[in-house]
């Protein structure tokens, strides 16, 4: 084990970008499965202990061209798979998703010793901007998903696209959130 980790001392000092993204990559994907487990069960609870699946939930309308879509588009189902159920489900998940990705992020893989709740405000508004934009293109992607796979490889699936989607974002966006090193001093 120790060899290992030696190894990986001397990788990440002489290519600290690579092993950044790796550990970002490595938090990213036990955040992904987290969000997989949630998204696999609390649609079920919403469904079974609550009228909210039968209560659509259809918001930011947007027609760009050939793409006439809503930006969150959980339409009534018939099952918990849908409606407002779905949507309590969804945010829910991103949201234990992102406290749990949060300090890993910040205090693991960048190292980031800057002010936290400057950190924590950006890191919402990130949050909050890549969440519309990948909601957006779920929209185009999530009808032929459902239309083509059964729900358990359709749950899987869009967990990983949207989860690689999200990846591709995020990383730049925490180098430029969660600078290396310690607080700058006035």
């Amino acid at each position: 084990m120790e060899t290992i980790n030696n190894w990986w001392t001397n990788f990440a000092q002489k290519h600290k970008l690579v092993a950044q993204f790796v550990k970002f990559y490595a938090f990213s994907l036990f955040v992904t499965v987290l969000q997989y487990l949630l998204l696999t069960f609390l649609p079920g609870l919403f469904y079974n202990l609550t009228d909210w699946c039968s209560i659509p939930c259809q918001l930011i309308h947007l027609n760009l061209g050939p793409v006439d879509t809503y930006v969150f588009n959980y339409p009534v189902t018939g099952d918990a798979t849908g409606g407002m159920g779905y949507f309590a489900a969804f945010a829910i998940t991103l949201f234990l998703a992102q406290c749990v990705n949060f300090p890993m992020q910040r205090n693991i893989t960048f190292k980031s010793k800057g002010n936290v709740w400057y950190q924590i405000a950006w890191y919402v508004v990130a949050f909050i901007l890549i969440t519309i934009v990948c909601s957006f293109l779920m929209g185009i992607y999530v009808p032929l998903c459902k239309q083509f796979f059964p729900p358990a490889l359709y749950n899987v699936l869009i967990t990983v696209i949207n989860g690689g989607v999200q990846m591709v974002i995020y990383f730049p966006i925490y180098k430029i959130i969660f600078p290396e090193g310690e607080q700058k001093k006035n």
